[in-house]
């Protein structure tokens, strides 16, 4: 028989993990200079929204960064809806607060002896991917410098 959830067994360690994450990672993009928004309702394809500097809008899936026994990593995937609409992947730590973007870049406790297989469901095709930083931040083309006054 299962009993009834009562106030003193404090909230469950999975949703608490989880939303713990979805704060980290919002406090992470809006230090980059985003403004970030959340939806309404918990089920959904989308954790977070960011709006960067230039305008554009930044679809998030939070996950909580989860290792193996042998160290490694555990990486998530898309569905097929997340895809469609663009959403990217935030791992987030919550042993060191540490934020990535996938595919992450987290230090790894033990190196995997079969690393390249471990990431076989990366789907960027060997092209590596931009960071967060150069997401949020790209890098503006050159801009003349002098005035038309000046000349």
């Amino acid at each position: 028989m299962r009993r009834s959830k009562i106030i003193s067994d404090g909230p469950d360690k999975n949703i608490a993990s989880g939303k713990r994450s979805e704060l980290l990672a919002a406090e992470f993009l809006i230090d980059q200079g985003c403004y970030v928004y959340s939806p309404f309702i918990e089920q959904g394809p989308v954790d977070l929204v960011a709006l960067d500097q230039t305008g554009t809008f930044h679809y998030f899936d939070v996950k909580t960064l989860s290792r193996r026994s042998d160290g490694t990593i555990i990486s998530r995937t898309l569905t097929d809806l997340q895809h469609k609409l663009g959403i990217q992947l935030l791992y987030v730590c919550l042993d060191t607060g540490q934020v990535h973007k996938y595919p992450h870049q987290f230090p790894r406790d033990v190196v995997p002896k079969q690393s390249a297989q471990n990431a076989g469901n990366r789907r960027f095709s060997g092209v590596k991917p931009a960071t967060i930083s150069e997401l949020l931040h790209p890098e503006s083309l050159p801009t003349v410098q002098s005035s038309p006054e000046e000349s």
